[in-house]
């Protein structure tokens, strides 16, 4: 199992890597720039230029191709006969970014199907493509998938509009918090959530931005207004203090660890 100090999750898992949206607070790129190695003349696992399948471990690398979109098929597998747990799909990348092919999608939703004891969890920049066409969802709306967007600052609070309308497993990760999303003039979108993760950009970013306290606490208090469960990641706990608030959604709350 892939252990992670993500918080909010018990395991994370990663059939596909790499990602094209070029944020400058990545933690995922510098982990991939750490751990990884390039091989630019593999050429038999190319799809096109700057996408790559692998069927089999290269070598002792997690990420062969940096951060360039990677689907690991063999990887696909990796939790059929486990106890299930709530997993974050993806952490390495945005799953849902248009760069990736519709057959990448249909085989880790396939992957999902072969091991319904698990919770699946998903998040992206990208919620758009969670849509299928103006008529219906393209995403399975089972009860073990969650379905999340990213919201840094207000000019990302739309992207709720786009989590799938008739599913009850949404939620919103506020990380990293950039800038006072006033949540005040966001109300419906509290209402519609079901879920709300908040947390501050990590790292040592030249212009890393510290939100201020009551930034966070706007955002708490909305959510206590319309019951909605609220989880702080560990990183907001020196802004925070040490009892930070960390809920979960009645689907979530009993992990299998």
């Amino acid at each position: 199992m892939n252990k992670t100090k993500i918080d909010w999750c018990d395991s994370t898992w990663n059939p596909i890597t790499g990602c094209l949206h070029g944020c400058e607070y990545c933690y995922a790129r510098n982990i991939a720039r750490r751990f990884g190695k390039n091989y630019p003349d593999y050429s038999p696992s190319a799809v096109e230029s700057g996408l790559h399948i692998i069927d089999t471990k290269f070598d002792d690398t997690p990420y062969p191709f940096g951060f360039e979109p990677t689907l690991h098929a063999y990887r696909l597998d990796e939790y059929v006969n486990k106890k299930g747990r709530n997993i974050f799909v993806c952490s390495m990348a945005d799953m849902f970014g248009d760069w990736v092919p519709d057959s990448w999608l249909d085989e880790v939703f396939a992957a999902c199907e072969k091991a319904p004891q698990h919770n699946y969890l998903f998040l992206t920049k990208n919620p758009r493509r969670y849509c299928k066409n103006e008529y219906g969802y393209g995403v399975p709306l089972g009860e073990n998938m969650w379905y999340g967007t990213t919201i840094a600052k207000c000019d990302d609070i739309s992207r709720f509009n786009y989590l799938p309308a008739f599913c009850n497993n949404t939620f919103v990760s506020i990380e990293p918090l950039l800038e006072d999303i006033e949540p005040g003039k966001c109300n419906i979108m509290f209402r519609q959530v079901d879920w709300f993760i908040i947390g501050t950009e990590t790292g040592r970013r030249k212009n890393k931005v510290v939100p201020e306290r009551k930034w966070i606490e706007d955002i708490v208090n909305e959510c206590r207004k319309y019951g909605k469960p609220v989880f702080m990641k560990s990183s907001l706990a020196p802004i925070w203090g040490e009892n930070l608030i960390q809920e979960f959604p009645a689907g979530l709350q009993k992990s299998a660890s």
